[in-house]
């Protein structure tokens, strides 16, 4: 995202109101969902409260805390912003989107796990203090009925965001401090995502029992439609995140155990001027693919159905060079092993009948990746 755009226009990301800190502000278009579910779920209570005051008031009250959730969710990221910057790592984007914000942030030096965990807890400490600031106006000061009204219920919103994002499961900042933490105290980063994810789906059952389960088991009614709605607008994108995080998908399991070396299939080396019967004779002595070379820099590739596809060629008099297909970057690779391993497989079949599979400087094998 570039400072140069204009906040009045909608971006690819959404509309971009300003920057703080060199830092722009976008919202999503998304957000204006979120904005429509907030205000339904308000207006009965405020029409039940304050319709004696006209529709007016109500409107107001509406509109009033709609425009204050999105500022006390703004102050949650700009909170992530200013710790990241006071610990030595700034952030370069901010966003309001349909779940609430993210906060991202470029690169740092002599960053540590400790420092994310206060960045991410510092988003969840700042609706906390909000809610008791808040409460205390909507108490201590003499202020029109739909203010107070308005106050009251951005306090118990606060402290619902900051309860709620304090939860330890990803993706919300409890979950990401629960992994940094974690990654601090074991030095392995992989662990702690594993952990805040299993954290993550832990919080999923507890949404789909209070909102959903209890209902039918214990109260013996049917859940209601708007709670059902919530289940899935929240449940949804934590459980798609821990999901895979944990690979357990049975197309991300059978990924982390792919080995490309029980795979590798011989490959033989010409020079570009080798003639095309030799190329054929390494076909033929059991040479999968021939990689055709001109000193250090390789030109393609030759297997057997290339040459089958060539028809009637004088072989002796041809050479490597004219024959060879090339090999796009996409077809060679460095990973042998599990989830990398099989997106190169993927991408690779895209292009190529093969993906060459290397070791620095060393070529081990090739792999059919089933293209035609």
């Amino acid at each position: 995202m570039t400072p140069t755009q204009r906040p009045s226009r909608a971006g690819a990301q959404g509309w971009v109101l300003g920057t703080i800190g060199g830092a722009p502000v976008v919202v999503a278009p998304t957000s204006l969902l979120l904005g429509l579910v907030l205000a339904g779920t308000w207006l009965p209570l405020v029409r039940d409260s304050l319709g004696v005051l006209g529709w007016g008031t109500v409107t107001g009250v509406l509109v009033l805390t709609v425009a204050g959730v999105a500022a006390s969710i703004l102050l949650h990221e700009l909170a992530h912003g200013l710790t990241g910057t006071l610990l030595g790592r700034r952030p370069v984007l901010y966003q309001l989107h349909l779940w609430g914000g993210r906060t991202t942030f470029g690169p740092a030096t002599d960053w540590r796990p400790w420092k994310d965990t206060l960045t991410c807890l510092a988003g969840p400490a700042t609706n906390l203090a909000l809610w008791a600031l808040l409460g205390w106006a909507y108490r201590s000061l003499d202020l029109p009925l739909g203010i107070s009204f308005t106050l009251w219920a951005l306090t118990w919103i606060n402290l619902a965001l900051a309860v709620f994002n304090a939860l330890p499961g990803l993706p919300l900042d409890g979950g990401y401090a629960l992994a940094a933490l974690v990654e601090q105290l074991s030095g392995r980063r992989r662990l702690g995502l594993q952990v805040a994810a299993w954290g993550g789906l832990g919080v999923v059952v507890l949404i789909a029992w209070h909102w959903v389960v209890r209902p039918l088991v214990l109260l013996h009614s049917q859940p209601e439609v708007f709670h059902l709605m919530i289940v899935v607008l929240v449940a949804w994108p934590i459980a798609s995140t821990c999901w895979r995080v944990l690979g357990l998908g049975g197309s991300s399991r059978a990924a982390a155990r792919l080995d490309l070396r029980g795979l590798i299939q011989p490959v033989a080396t010409v020079s570009a001027q080798a003639p095309v019967s030799h190329v054929r004779g390494l076909l033929s002595d059991g040479a999968r693919l021939v990689l055709v070379s001109d000193s250090s820099r390789l030109l393609g590739t030759v297997d057997a159905v290339g040459l089958d596809e060539l028809g009637a060629i004088d072989e002796d008099a041809a050479t490597a060079a004219q024959v060879c297909t090339a090999l796009p970057a996409r077809a060679v690779t460095s990973e042998v092993a599990g989830q990398r391993a099989a997106a190169a497989l993927k991408a690779a079949r895209t292009v190529s009948r093969w993906l060459l599979v290397v070791e620095g400087p060393r070529v081990l094998g090739a792999v059919p990746t089933g293209a035609r």
